[in-house]
């Protein structure tokens, strides 16, 4: 087997476990029921502002540290954070014990995007970033399945009591922690000392420049206490190297705004469920484990997919882009309308099916026009980005809330939002094509 492939399943297993959550349809539920014993609103507001604020100081830990520390200590860091979460809601916690829960439940957002930045660290030959994303893909929206298919049965098969939930989760993030130990590690040339100079390396002096091509810091004498300003000098010349890129640029701002969007989409649908079936008249039963289950099926049939498609990505990637967006959009403003859980379902779904294909595309054209010390620093950075523009959202939502937007009206914006990007995109498509074809010889002199 090519050593790409090793490595990909290696990184596939882990996304399996660490996926691997019975708890995480149920958790509103759980939370409100006898065993969490708070109110459907402290859920929805405190809970899920905790959540949102831990997210962005464990995403700027990766941010800072992944590169340096070559992905896989932070992996196993990350993922022994998700495990005291689950430990922490077993049984019949204090709500001191559960806000506790939720800052150290902020490491599952980006558990998987170091663990994504340690694969694409580890193979060498760019072409196979498609299909090893999209198999990792695969994997994460399999032990999804799994987590949504054992929860359902379990729930199901115990009355509708939720008890066993967090000891499924807290066992299945001591597996991936295991796992994650057995990560082969990645050669040195990525760590630190790329950026750490020694005792005979400055920066140059004022009347030098640091060309954007080499990234070299010339040598000579300097104090230890200007090491970090080395370090320091050293990250800001590669961001900007980095975003001058019109690819990871365009990617990015996706990304940010997509994944914000996304985040929210993970983080109300619970809500949304409970709100629907609530409403006086409403005689729905709650299948969400059924729901998430197809969802993640979904997710991971178009991961497998978009893995299979070869296209020119920097000419068709926009009008791709464009594509899926509007069709998120439609799916998530469907839900404001819809009465019944079973049609929210469906629209559920439909979006697991696009939003891993293009998360698949998005992840894997960023990363292959990086340079291999940066993943985590972009792919980092837009990570946090998208979690700052949530915590808006959920300040706009939850909090704050002057426009006074209900549960179903978050999916309102959130659907409006993935609409604009898709006409953002559509339109940066049009423009580069005229200007392609603008500068495109028309006469051919023999």
């Amino acid at each position: 087997m090519e050593s790409w492939k090793k490595i990909t399943y290696v990184v596939a297993i882990f996304m399996f476990l660490v996926e691997t959550r019975p708890l995480e349809p149920y958790l509103t539920a759980y939370l409100t029921g006898p065993n969490g014993k708070i109110s459907l609103s402290e859920a929805a507001n405190s809970m899920e502002s905790l959540r949102s604020y831990s997210s962005l100081i464990a995403t700027l830990i990766m941010l800072i540290i992944s590169d340096y520390l070559l992905y896989k200590t932070v992996v196993i860091f990350l993922t022994l954070c998700l495990c005291i979460s689950y430990i922490l809601m077993m049984g019949s916690p204090s709500l001191t014990k559960l806000k506790v829960s939720m800052v150290f439940y902020g490491a599952r957002y980006c558990v998987t995007n170091v663990a994504s930045c340690y694969l694409f660290a580890h193979i060498k030959d760019r072409k196979h970033f498609q299909k090893s994303a999209s198999i990792a893909a695969v994997g994460l929206e399999l032990g999804k399945f799994f987590g949504d298919v054992s929860g359902q049965i379990i729930v199901s098969s115990s009355g509708g009591i939720y008890t066993a939930l967090p000891y499924c989760n807290a066992f299945a993030m001591l597996l991936a922690t295991i796992w994650a130990f057995l990560f082969p590690p990645i050669n040195k040339r990525n760590s630190l000392e790329i950026y750490l100079p020694n005792e005979k390396t400055t920066l140059l002096k004022t009347s030098e420049q640091i060309t954007s091509e080499s990234h070299k810091i010339k040598h000579s004498r300097v104090d230890k206490e200007n090491k970090i300003i080395i370090v320091l000098k050293q990250i800001w010349l590669d961001f900007k190297t980095s975003f001058f890129k019109t690819v990871i640029l365009k990617k990015s701002l996706w990304y940010i705004f997509g994944m914000a969007a996304y985040f929210q989409v993970l983080n109300n649908m619970n809500v949304l469920y409970s709100y629907v079936v609530n409403k006086f008249g409403n005689n729905d039963v709650l299948s969400n484990g059924f729901a998430e289950s197809m969802v993640t099926l979904c997710g991971a049939l178009g991961a497998y997919l978009i893995g299979k498609v070869q296209l020119d990505w920097n000419y068709y990637g926009d009008i791709f882009t464009s594509f899926c967006s509007t069709l998120m959009g439609v799916f998530m403003i469907s839900c404001y309308f819809y009465e019944h859980i079973q049609l929210i379902y469906l629209s559920y779904i439909l979006y697991g099916l696009v939003s891993e294909a293009i998360l698949v595309i998005t992840l894997s054209e960023i990363a292959n026009h990086l340079k291999s010390q940066c993943y985590s620093l972009v792919i980092g950075f837009n990570l946090l980005g998208s979690l700052v523009m949530s915590a808006i959202m959920t300040f706009f939502f939850v909090q704050f809330n002057f426009l006074e937007i209900t549960v179903p009206g978050r999916f309102l914006f959130i659907g409006g939002l993935y609409s604009i990007l898709g006409i953002v995109f559509l339109v940066v498509y049009f423009f580069d094509d005229q200007k392609a074809k603008k500068y495109m010889p028309t006469d051919i002199y023999y």
